[in-house]
């Protein structure tokens, strides 16, 4: 049953491909996840929690976390907002030199996990994604 379950199938490309992410930034004491939430926070300069759980898919309780975690590092703070109940966060000069020191280790892993799954598989993983994505929207 585990060889033909979806779901096992899934989790287990998820911890090998996370798993060369991982190894990467941890000289860095950063996760891929966090990587991710610093690079949309640059992309976006401030963004809120529920905007990233929405182009993440996840849950509010695991980017709290996160979020937590990057503060208590000093690398994103409060930003300034006009709406009090939702507060954006941005930056911090620290977060953006993360950022930029995780951008070689992120290119590493990404060779790794290219090489691993080979172009095809890459195209695959992209197309499941925005299929995935798109037909979850409409369910």
């Amino acid at each position: 049953m585990a060889r033909d379950c979806v779901g096992n199938q899934v989790r287990l490309l998820n911890r090998v491909v996370t798993g060369i992410y991982e190894e990467e930034l941890r000289p860095l004491r950063l996760t891929v996840s966090q990587m991710v939430v610093l690079a949309l926070t640059a992309k976006h300069e401030q963004v809120r929690a529920a905007q990233i759980c929405g182009w993440l898919q996840i849950d509010a309780s695991t980017l709290s976390r996160n979020i937590n975690r990057m503060r208590t590092n000093g690398w994103i703070e409060e930003a300034p907002a006009s709406d009090q109940r939702s507060r954006p966060f941005q930056l911090t000069v620290a977060g953006e030199k993360i950022l930029q020191d995780a951008i070689l280790a992120w290119e590493r892993a990404q060779a790794t996990a290219v090489e691993l799954l080979g172009p095809e598989g890459v195209s695959v993983i992209k197309r499941l994604t925005r299929s995935v994505t798109r037909n979850r929207q409409t369910v």
